[in-house]
């Protein structure tokens, strides 16, 4: 029996020092309690202030004790499920574990024939959905795009009611207002079996953002109230530009947006205590000869992971960002960003890094992108999985059985390994040049096409509920009744 040995169950990348995570623990704290916030929401301000804030006009200031107890009552662990109960699909939060999935929203979409930009339509969240459902990295769903073809008011309506049957892994849904939050809640809670049913088993998350700097609108905490109010796990994440919308400093810039997302933690938490909460910040700089916002820079690894330790430092699970490109086409330099930011969000332990799949510097979503990435995830966890040390996997015994001159592929010991040690690629090649050759010389993009373009013409996720189809009809129905009405 050994004592006092340690083991390393995986490769992780520490950035910052204790000391260091205290002293922009202590900063996010200052920013709250002495500068404070802008919240243009009378009900949110009402809440704050019941909770011990000091509120004066819109601005208001937290004290630190009260934001103290919002992160003691937010949980780190816990988990949202798949929608056909399959236990490999579920998403457990906690730590060391790191999960990847699509973004949000960009108004165009690199069409998966034609291979040109072209704006997102409806059948794009089939699309998606379909896809990442498929793709085994891939964890949870979002759209990659707003729909441009329906009532504008309930794009995203129709894109959670064109995402919900063709995946059953959880999503994360973004709305408008409260209004198209409660339809997307209506459709979850049918397919569940009641809200109670839905409480105990959460199948999507809330996507809500606030403005930077330090300003939460009214449809952002409208989003959140209702969220809190039905028991929704919640993102609260600003998108927070390095130079632009927030410090040009990496240390305070994380500060400012952490900040930004603890107003909604400490809210929600005096709403509903105990309610699963995703520190958020989609951090990156703003190119100061491009004037954008870049989702290929180098800083947005560093800022995230940042973040990552903070949040980790803090308690909560965070709402990463990776997987992401500044190309407008599947090329190098869509595989080097996209692959470089997947891995360190992966060493980070990023809760859920989301924006796998963003393209144009988030203008363009590209399923395409997605499925390349897929790869690189499988890559960055076969490496954070780490070496196994045990008495087995030490092989001394098999070492010696095989000695000088040997070969191991007849060894019992190989033949039990081989899968679970070895990665096994599905998109990055490995066959001889004359094989290439054979198969047609293809390039990662020619596959990463043909794997999208195979996936859409045979996979099929398990099917919803006839009832929660009929859900979705009326829900649609009525939004559609709703906007009608309010012109």
């Amino acid at each position: 029996m050994r004592t006092n040995y340690r083991i390393n169950s995986g490769v992780r990348f520490e950035m910052l020092s204790r000391d260091q995570l205290e002293a922009m623990f202590d900063g996010v704290l200052h920013v709250l309690e002495y500068t404070g916030l802008d919240v243009h929401h009378e009900e949110g301000r009402d809440i704050l202030k019941k909770a011990g804030a000091w509120v004066d006009g819109i601005r208001v200031r937290i004290p630190s004790y009260i934001v103290k107890r919002s992160l003691e009552m937010a949980p780190r662990s816990f988990t949202i499920f798949a929608r056909d109960g399959n236990p490999k699909h579920d998403i457990h939060i906690g730590p060391g574990r790191g999960h990847f999935g699509p973004g949000p929203t960009p108004p165009n979409f690199i069409d998966v024939e034609t291979l040109e930009r072209r704006p997102y339509v409806k059948d794009d969240a089939r699309i998606v959905s379909t896809v990442c459902d498929a793709l085994p990295n891939i964890d949870f769903c979002e759209s990659l795009g707003t729909i441009s073809d329906v009532t504008t008011q309930l794009a995203a309506s129709y894109e959670f009611a064109e995402m919900f049957p063709n995946t059953s892994k959880p999503i994360v849904a973004w709305s408008f207002g409260a209004e198209d939050g409660e339809d997307i809640h209506k459709i979850a809670v049918a397919e569940a079996g009641g809200q109670e049913a839905f409480e105990i088993r959460p199948t999507y998350v809330h996507y809500c953002e606030p403005i930077s700097p330090l300003l939460s609108d009214t449809k952002a905490l409208d989003k959140l109230v209702f969220a809190a109010r039905h028991r929704v796990p919640l993102i609260f994440t600003p998108c927070t530009i390095g130079g632009g919308t927030g410090p040009v400093t990496a240390a305070g810039l994380i500060i400012q947006a952490a900040a930004e997302s603890w107003m909604g933690l400490t809210i929600a938490q005096a709403i509903q205590p105990g309610l699963p909460f995703f520190m958020g910040g989609v951090l990156s700089i703003m190119d100061m000869n491009q004037m954008i916002f870049s989702y290929g820079a180098p800083e947005l690894s560093l800022m995230m992971a940042g973040a990552t330790e903070l949040a980790h430092y803090a308690g909560l699970p965070l709402w990463q960002t990776g997987g992401c490109t500044d190309s407008k086409v599947i090329d190098e330099q869509a595989a080097i960003e996209g692959s470089l930011s997947c891995f360190f969000s992966a060493l980070t332990g990023g809760d859920l890094c989301h924006d796998v799949g963003y393209t144009e510097s988030g203008m363009t979503g590209s399923i395409l992108q997605t499925a390349m990435m897929d790869e690189a995830i499988g890559y960055s966890r076969r490496i954070t999985r780490g070496i196994e040390v045990n008495e087995d996997t030490l092989a001394t015994d098999v070492i010696h059985n095989v000695g000088p001159n040997g070969h191991y592929q007849n060894e019992e010991h190989t033949r039990r390994h081989f899968k679970t040690e070895f990665w096994d690629p599905n998109l990055c090649d490995r066959h001889n040049f004359e094989k290439w050759e054979e198969m047609g010389r293809t390039t990662m993009r020619d596959r990463v096409v043909k794997r999208v373009q195979d996936i859409l013409s045979s996979h099929k996720s398990a099917p919803i509920k006839p009832e929660t189809e009929k859900v979705i009809m009326d829900v649609l129905e009525a939004a559609e009744e709703r906007v009608e009405n309010s012109k």
